[in-house]
């Protein structure tokens, strides 16, 4: 059992100290409130948590248990117990309950279009034109409003490319430049500014390259760009097999767009 952490403890026996009595009952990563009753305005209280070595500090018979500190509690005029972390979580909980209520009030709804493509160039240039691939059914469902395209092995996954990665970021730089010229191309623009697209992040990892695009006019109305890469190929770290991703805000949506390459055959799914 974890030692216990009081605030405000009972008097009693002459004025001694009595913390409350440990539990090992407790599940993993619970948090235990326990009031004592030996005086009418005390309260003890243990917080234990598990999941975290403990230190030389914690003095515990079982390992991965470590004391955690609350937000200690106030004591009102007419003697009831107030935790201002308590009061302003169920505060936040109660609005978001009240707004969620009343959404359709002041919320509109739109349809977006995303084209999304993958490819594995198996390391090879491809100078060919990519219209007919990304913008061969453009007058037939009009421009999309964003444009995610993912590619696997832009270089040879050899030990070479995988430990040092020197051909990757110029791989990636080739082919992000590839598709913002076939998408911004004077064929697909007609000249029209509000036609053109806008790159808004790329991540790459050895092989693996993912990037987005979004039509300007929809500029001002992305934000929170985030992007990732995780490595699961030799050794469950080196990136000839992984993913990676990027995440954003479109308008008051979030959207997160992976591109993964990972080995093949059933009995290699973890």
């Amino acid at each position: 059992p974890a030692r216990p952490v009081s605030r405000g403890p009972s008097m009693n026996n002459g004025g001694a100290r009595t913390p409350p009595p440990a539990s090992s009952n407790n599940a993993a990563g619970a948090t235990t409130v326990r009031r004592s009753n030996n005086s009418s305005n005390s309260l003890n209280r243990s917080v234990s948590m598990s999941g975290a070595p403990s230190n030389s500090k914690q003095q515990s018979n079982n390992a991965g248990i470590i004391v955690a500190n609350r937000a200690a509690d106030e004591e009102t005029e007419d003697g009831r117990i107030r935790n201002r972390e308590a009061s302003t979580k169920i505060r936040d909980a109660w609005i978001y309950k009240q707004i969620r209520a009343r959404q359709d009030e002041f919320t509109q709804y739109k349809q977006g279009h995303l084209f999304i493509g993958t490819w594995n160039v198996n390391a090879k240039g491809k100078e060919e034109s990519l219209a007919s691939w990304l913008c061969a059914d453009w007058h037939e469902h009009g421009l999309p409003d964003i444009v995610v395209v993912g590619f696997q092995e832009m270089v040879d996954l050899n030990a070479v490319n995988v430990a040092v990665e020197n051909k990757s970021q110029s791989r990636s730089d080739f082919w992000v430049r590839r598709i913002e010229e076939t998408l911004n191309s004077r064929q697909n623009t007609l000249g029209d500014p509000n036609r053109t697209y806008e790159r808004f992040g790329h991540k790459y990892l050895v092989g693996l390259l993912v990037c987005i695009f979004v039509k300007h006019p929809h500029k001002p109305r992305v934000k929170y760009v985030e992007t990732d890469s995780v490595g699961v190929g030799v050794m469950g770290v080196m990136g000839n097999k992984g993913g990676a991703s990027i995440r954003l805000q479109f308008y008051d949506s979030t959207l997160c767009f992976v591109c993964t390459h990972l080995a093949a055959h059933r009995e290699n799914v973890a």
